[in-house]
Formats: structure tokens, sequence, C-alpha cells
């Protein structure tokens, strides 16, 4: 573990023993493997650049950041403009925040806000979105963007229609890219628990607005 995470880690145990739990949810091997799979695979396509060679990206939905921020900064962090991350859980901001003063480096602005009443126009290169499940359509939004069709999305859904809060799931990845109204680029699956009554398929595609 990196001394960042070490120091939120012991800040949490000091401050917040309560949300430890939910803390250490959010970095199980199942979490870990998504975000690593979509960092990995977004170099099979070209992220869209500004004139300074840079992207914009938005994460939606990030939970307390870990460890998808860190794997994007590690693998583009001089081609990172800007990061914005959209997290309603307000205890969730307050942790991004205290690894954002750790992290001195990242370069990211926290939105404690719905994504989906963000409605300021704006252009962004990369929208990242793992959590697709819990939330609208991902082409809601799709007039907010300058250039919209030149935006790649990087999104993740599952199966798992078992869990109350899951309610826009999938079966396949033609699905999720349909719901979204993205042309795929690339796409794959992942199963999870195979064997077991809590088995179930994540999706990911990376595509852009038709």
């Amino acid at each position: 573990m990196q001394m960042e995470y070490a120091k939120v880690m012991k800040w949490l145990r000091d401050n917040h023993p309560d949300k430890m739990d939910r803390w250490m949810d959010s970095m199980n091997p199942n979490q870990i493997e998504c975000k690593q799979w979509l960092v990995d695979s977004l170099q099979k396509v070209q992220i869209p650049q500004d004139n300074r060679d840079q992207f914009r990206i938005e994460i939606i939905g990030g939970w307390y950041g870990y460890p998808l921020i860190d794997y994007l900064y590690k693998n583009y962090s001089t081609y990172i403009r800007e990061l914005d991350i959209f997290e309603i859980d307000e205890f969730a901001c307050k942790v991004i925040n205290k690894y954002k003063q750790l992290f001195k480096h990242w370069n990211i602005r926290i939105f404690n806000q719905d994504y989906f009443t963000y409605r300021e126009k704006r252009r962004t290169h990369l929208i990242i979105n793992t959590s697709c499940e819990h939330m609208w359509n991902m082409d809601t939004n799709r007039d907010c963007y300058e250039s919209p069709e030149r935006t790649l999305l990087a999104l993740q859904s599952n199966d798992k229609t078992n869990e109350p809060d899951h309610v826009n799931c999938v079966s396949t990845g033609q699905e999720l890219a349909a719901q979204a109204g993205v042309k795929e680029l690339y796409g794959g699956k992942m199963r999870f628990n195979e064997g077991t009554p809590d088995q179930y398929t994540r999706y990911m595609i990376l595509g852009k607005w038709k």
C-alpha cells in the first residue's frame, strides 16, 4: 500500500471509525480489478486531446476515488489537463479531498452533486462511469458537451439485478452501448464469484456518442 493510502486509513480510523468498513469495501479485489481493467483498456483506443496534447476527464460516481484516479495519473500524468469527479455522497467527497491533499500532483475538482443535474456547457475529452447500473442512461447529458461525437466514454455496468440500488443493469455489452447511445470502439466482460449465489458479470465499453 502506498504511504498516501496508509495515511488516509489512519485518518479514517482516528476520525471516522464507523466508516472504515465501507472504505475497505471500495478496495476489495473486484473493485481494484475492474478499475485496472478500464485504465489498461484505454490504451486500445485514442483518447481525444486538445491543442496542448492533453485531455480533460470527468469521473461520475467515483466513490472514494481509489484506485481509479491513481491509476489514471500513473498512466497519463503528463496528459491529464484537469480531472473533475462528480459524487453525491458528501462523506466520499471528504475522503477524495483528503487524497487530493496528499497526492499533490492530482489536479482534480470535486463536485458534491448529481452529475445529471450539472448542465454547464463544457468540452470534456474522456468521461468515465464505472457504476452505470446505479444511474440514468449516459446519453441524458449529451447536449451539455461541445463536440459530443468526439468525446470518449468509458462505461461499466453489470447484470446484478438482485441489488436494490441497481436500477439500470444490462445483460450484454451491446445493451450498455445502446443504453448510452454510443458507437462501441472496444468492449469486454469479466465474470466474478463464479459458482456462487453471488456470481455476476461486469460489462465494459469504450465508445463515442453517435
